[in-house]
């Protein structure tokens, strides 16, 4: 059955693939050869085959709900998720309690932003079989990019006691329990989730990221030193690192893991402003405006790129640029009266490259 993962990347499972045996509906009927023969075409690859299979397996009982379900996982197979949400939307048409083909419509649907609507199917898939772990898993997902978070930390747990050994479950939730505060929880679920998968990057990322929220940094670092070696491409994994490294004060260790993350994701904004703060704690005054101008073009609302660049201007004494940038910054939406108050004393401070202090 199709499952999602959110975490810090959207990861799609496989669909479920028909079995040898047709499994769901309303048992026999004279379309349970063709969709048989289906099954077996769909095993061996053969999926044009299956879906003329299935398709005459429609006509030959108009009711039975197994043929456009079978259909529909045939088509996500072949990638035409339109076509396969259309087939599940007939299937549930002819058995609206049929959990399976809510299941992949919800996911489906989830995959193409409409989590709302993905909500209510899996919300339908879980009423027709409470014990669903992939329906309850996926319903966690679908609140989550809703932004209901205490929700969706409900449906992953119950994903997670149905179905206790998959890591991913447990990764989901310790990114849910994380956003939704509870950084004990997340720790514990996320620490689960490595031993489950011990090869999987992302988990030790995730982890990494929760041990450096408790302070715990060394531990951080060796999570996401890991996480690095198992999967090198995984520029989320070196920007965490770079940060762990900057909280350690290790300003050359952060410039160096900042840089592998720019160089995997050269169009991230959010990176290259990790990476100019980096070099600013590096006291790399040039190079930091550089990279945060970087950030602001690819990220023009990125207020930490906005407010690194007003420092670095500062330490190169461009005051009226530092001002400027300052301001900028102040009139992003969200910047908190603090942070807007503390942007203007540093670009009070500057002392331009004559000696003298900026106008007050």
């Amino acid at each position: 059955m199709m499952s999602l993962i959110v975490v810090s990347l959207l990861v799609l499972a496989p669909a479920e693939v028909p079995g040898d045996k047709v499994g769901t509906g309303s048992g026999g009927g004279p379309a349970v050869p063709l969709l048989e023969k289906g099954q077996h075409l769909y095993q061996q690859g053969d999926l044009a085959g299956a879906l003329r299979a299935f398709d005459a397996a429609a006509a030959a009982d108009p009711k039975d709900a197994r043929a456009p379900y079978l259909r529909g996982v045939t088509l996500e197979k072949k990638g035409d998720a339109a076509a396969a949400i259309a087939a599940y939307r007939t299937a549930l048409a002819r058995k609206p309690n049929f959990a399976e083909a809510s299941n992949n419509l919800g996911a489906l649907l989830l995959a193409r932003g409409d989590a709302a609507a993905a909500a209510t199917a899996l919300e339908v898939a879980i009423k027709a079989n409470p014990a669903y772990a992939e329906a309850n898993y996926n319903l966690g997902v679908a609140r989550d990019a809703l932004g209901r978070r205490p929700e969706a930390v409900i449906a992953y747990r119950e994903a997670v006691r149905l179905k206790p050994a998959d890591g991913n479950y447990r990764l989901n939730l310790g990114a849910a329990l994380r956003r939704a505060g509870d950084v004990e929880g997340a720790a514990a679920a996320l620490k689960e989730a490595t031993r489950l998968m011990p090869g999987d990057a992302l988990a030790w990322a995730d982890l990494g990221m929760v041990l450096s929220d408790q302070r715990a940094f060394d531990d951080a670092q060796r999570a996401l030193e890991r996480a690095t070696k198992l999967n090198p491409g995984l520029a989320l994994a070196w920007n965490r690192l770079g940060r762990v490294a900057l909280k350690k004060g290790d300003a050359a260790g952060a410039v160096a893991a900042a840089e592998r993350a720019r160089k995997l994701e050269p169009k991230n904004g959010a990176f290259a402003a990790d990476l100019c703060r980096a070099l600013f704690e590096k006291r790399d005054a040039a190079a930091a405006v550089a990279e945060c101008r970087a950030a602001v073009a690819l990220e023009p609302k990125n207020a930490l790129a906005h407010y690194e660049l007003g420092k670095a201007l500062v330490a190169k004494g461009e005051c009226a640029a530092a001002g400027a940038e300052m301001e900028r910054f102040a009139a992003l939406p969200g910047v908190k009266f603090e942070a807007v108050a503390q942007a203007r004393a540093i670009a009070k401070s500057c002392v331009g490259g004559d000696g003298k202090p900026a106008a007050k």
